[in-house]
């Protein structure tokens, strides 16, 4: 399963491990986010990654 979160990752060119660094989390949580093996992350990090990722969380979550 390729969640919203890797697409838009991927459409900017970014790497899992330039986006995990500036979201303050491992690249493996990253990863776990994106296949769908970890859910429900905190609002602080679904903040973040949105706006690494230049959307809001609903676009990448919901």
């Amino acid at each position: 399963m390729v969640t919203k979160l890797k697409i838009r990752r991927v459409e900017l060119g970014l790497k899992q491990n330039e986006v995990a660094k500036q979201a303050g989390i491992t690249s493996q949580y990253l990863r776990n986010l994106e296949t769908g093996k970890a859910s429900n992350p905190s609002i602080a990090i679904m903040k973040r990654l949105a706006s690494i990722l230049g959307c809001t969380e609903q676009e990448l979550f919901f």
